[in-house]
């Protein structure tokens, strides 16, 4: 038996191939047309949608031709429409789907506005010539008199068919000579039909690829060339994302230049497109803010693919997403790691408004954590200390610290540490900045303790205990909760100039009432000559929370927290030794 490919008419002027299978990866394959690029189309043999289930799927949804199981509907408010003649209807006064399909697209439904999503279970020719009106709705809307005439007859004898059978076909009102022709060009179609299924192939047959040979066949009867003049399309899409209330970003892949795809794109989503991510090759992309009026900056997205990109590592500084607010694109050395699919969905997210009670509830989120966490690490640290000293709770407590916070890390980043600064550090702009942080670590003795005697083994055993909590310290709050709050905050560039970002803010003020409230057996103990305690407890908590803004400016600038453990390190080694030389 002669394949549905096998039946073109090699002898007809090529037209574009406009109808694609898209999907894959996660996503359902679906069936797209480059002029209808918010509709997607899918072809399942279960479809079989009850009201509740249709109402379930959201807004802007067709069920074609026994999709869905109950009677025509047309709910404006829902933007749900069942276009059927076989439920809750009387069969022979209810127009076929495809004639309802030509209807509502001539009648003003708009497929250019949001998203639309097309369910059919059986690429019938009634199915096949709705599917059609419906991607073809820009065009339809515009047909010259003799397509028309070409177009609307085909229609009116399938509806007439489908509904009452070919005996009444005679009496669906066309004037004999275009009762004819339409009927030669209903048969070529009819026989594709006839091929696969008289060969018993209908139940394993590739729908999407018959669909689109079918829409492709379609095209050839109703289009000629001179209707694509000047169309050109481009080599890949493979998607778009909303950006906004109106707005919308895609991703694609072609061999022309930036601005040309720019034009292209414009005249296929006019206002609608945002944002354009053209792929170069492999890993290599360029972002184009195509509406100059819009109110998008690309820095918003540059920042949230810098933080979670791997290959954005500081080493050079310049290794990462940038450009200016209207045009930039991926690292020049080496690209990025994201894929197409992933980069999409990333655009989607960086463009969110700013949700102000979203950061409220991962603030509340980041603390809660914390002190859970630090909870654990004191608790531990109580227990041991009656009988093994102050350096020895040190090493426990900062051992649970450091490891809930590294766990806590790991399934919070789902398993990409990099992103809580579990990294090497990259470039050095963060050196100034680490050293003037290392001495505000001194005041917090009761953090750091002191060597209970200075022997040897003391002494070793109080470095230990201020190593692990350095560490413990750093990946808690530069590592875990800095890297949370990041989630709705937006990472500085290299040349950004200084300035206190919001998770330096909240992790440094969590650090500083956690490191002050960890300090106060120490200062009220009355061992401290110098100042009284109510000094001793505003001067810990004032260089916690300085010291805290440092670190985070050093995480920033590194995106690493080795950095700052090493700062923290060499604070509380000080620290420990002047409290001892202190304190005798």
């Amino acid at each position: 038996m002669a394949s549905p490919s096998a039946l073109q008419h090699e002898t007809t002027p090529r037209l574009p191939q406009r109808y694609k299978l898209r999907g894959g990866g996660g996503e359902p394959t679906h069936i797209v047309c480059d002029e209808a690029p918010r509709v997607k189309v899918q072809v399942r043999r279960d479809f079989a949608f009850s009201l509740a289930e249709a109402k379930e799927l959201g807004e802007r949804v067709i069920l074609l031709d026994g999709a869905g199981t109950f009677g025509p509907l047309l709910d404006n408010k829902r933007r749900l429409y069942n276009l059927d003649h076989h439920q809750g209807c009387e069969r022979t006064f209810t127009l076929a789907t495809c004639e309802q399909a030509l209807l509502m697209v001539t009648s003003g439904l708009d497929l250019g506005e949001g998203d639309w999503r097309i369910f059919a279970n059986e690429p019938d020719l009634d199915t096949v010539l709705a599917l059609w009106c419906l991607l073809n709705h820009v065009r339809l809307r515009e047909l010259r008199p003799e397509v028309r005439d070409i177009l609307y007859p085909l229609i009116r004898l399938e509806g007439a068919i489908d509904a009452n059978g070919t005996e009444l076909a005679e009496v669906c009102g066309l004037p004999k000579d275009v009762y004819e022709k339409a009927q030669r060009r209903l048969g070529e179609l009819l026989e594709r039909e006839k091929c696969v299924k008289g060969g018993g192939d209908w139940q394993t047959l590739d729908l999407d690829a018959y669909t689109i040979e079918m829409l492709g066949a379609i095209d050839r009867i109703i289009y000629s060339v001179e209707d694509f003049r000047g169309y050109a399309s481009i080599d890949e899409v493979y998607g778009h994302v909303e950006i906004g209330e109106r707005s919308v970003a895609i991703l694609c892949r072609d061999d022309s230049g930036i601005y040309a795809v720019e034009k292209l794109l414009k005249e296929r989503w006019g206002e609608q497109l945002g944002v354009i991510a053209l792929e170069r090759e492999p890993g290599h992309y360029t972002l184009r803010r195509a509406s100059t009026l819009a109110d998008i900056d690309l820095n918003d997205a540059y920042s949230l693919l810098n933080q979670l990109d791997r290959n954005v590592d500081g080493r050079p500084p310049g290794k990462r997403w940038g450009g200016s607010e209207s045009i930039g694109g991926s690292p020049r050395q080496g690209g990025s790691t994201f894929g197409p699919s992933e980069l999409l969905q990333l655009l989607g997210r960086a463009f969110e408004p700013t949700n102000h009670w979203q950061r409220l509830r991962t603030a509340a989120y980041a603390a809660s954590l914390t002190a859970l966490i630090v909870g654990l690490g004191a608790a531990a640290a109580a227990l041991v200390l009656p009988n093994l000293g102050r350096a020895a709770a040190a090493v426990v407590g900062g051992g649970i610290l450091l490891l809930g916070s590294a766990l806590a890390s790991h399934i919070t980043s789902e398993r990409r540490m990099w992103l809580y600064g579990w990294r090497r550090p990259g470039g050095a702009r963060w050196l100034l900045a680490a050293v003037f942080a290392a001495p505000l670590a001194i005041p917090l003795r009761g953090l750091f303790p002191a060597p209970e005697s200075f022997a040897l083994d003391r002494v070793a055993l109080s470095i230990v205990g201020v190593a692990v909590l350095a560490l413990a310290v750093e990946a808690c709050f530069r590592g875990l909760v800095y890297g949370l709050l990041l989630r709705n905050s937006r990472l500085p560039g290299p040349d950004d100039g200084a300035r206190i970002t919001y998770p330096a803010a909240v992790s440094a003020l969590l650090y500083a009432i956690v490191a002050t409230g960890l300090c106060l057996p120490a200062i009220w103990n009355g061992a401290q000559p110098l100042l009284l305690p109510v000094e001793e407890t505003a001067l810990v908590f004032g260089a916690a929370f300085g010291g805290g803004l440092l670190l985070a400016h050093v995480r920033e600038r590194s995106l690493s927290l080795w950095p700052g453990a090493a700062a923290q390190l060499l604070g509380g080694i000080a620290s420990a030794g002047l409290a001892a030389l202190l304190l005798g």
